[in-house]
């Protein structure tokens, strides 16, 4: 089941990337975009980053202000779907293709590092090493996930086949986020059997 999981995650972020809203749209039954803007109260100062950012779609909310909004995501055919969405909008925005594990910025140079619906990278250590060294003193990382608010047979085995884990999936992020040195706390948001998830780790600010 893992091997056919992974496979179908390859073809949507590459040979089937256009069908990746359309397919999140119906496995959410409608709800994946307003799961993904979950993010945004949790979002904090002016230098942001968006890893993994897919087709784009988070990326014009978190504009505003004085932001300075930069993505990050591996995907050659996620980069083409994302900035003619962006261009479709009128919207100019530093896109960089690379990986998590080797994040291609100086040291404290983002207030928040944003990650939603996040693959496999996030099992990594080495990701949250560069976020925490990529974070500005008393800089967070939002990650948005799901959770099952009001579990049932059948909600819970659609829910493991979207987002599938292993028994020490949490475990071993946990131990990352700790390693690195970022404070965790979680969120529960929103109404409905299905809620978003917000995970915030902060990075301990300079005394």
């Amino acid at each position: 089941m893992r091997q056919i999981y992974l496979l179908l995650y390859r073809l949507l972020y590459n040979e089937l990337a256009w069908a990746y809203d359309a397919v999140s749209w119906v496995v959410s039954l409608g709800r994946w975009d307003a799961w993904r803007r979950a993010a945004l109260p949790f979002v904090r100062g002016n230098r942001i980053l968006e890893v993994g950012f897919g087709t784009g779609a988070l990326l014009p909310h978190l504009q505003g202000g004085q932001r300075r909004i930069v993505g990050i995501e591996p995907s050659a055919a996620m980069h083409r779907l994302t900035f003619a969405k962006l261009n479709s909008h009128g919207i100019r925005l530093p896109l960089v293709q690379g990986t998590v594990q080797r994040l291609p910025f100086a040291d404290a140079t983002f207030d928040t590092i944003v990650s939603t619906f996040p693959a496999s990278y996030v099992l990594d250590p080495r990701t949250h090493r560069e976020f925490a060294r990529c974070l500005r003193p008393g800089g967070r990382t939002v990650t948005v996930e799901v959770t099952l608010a009001e579990p049932s047979q059948l909600l819970t085995l659609l829910y493991h086949l979207v987002f599938p884990s292993t028994p020490d999936t949490h475990q071993r992020v946990n131990d990352g986020v700790r390693d690195a040195g970022l404070d965790r706390e979680e969120h529960v948001v929103g109404e409905g059997r299905v809620r978003p998830l917000i995970i915030v780790a902060e990075k301990k600010a300079d005394k």
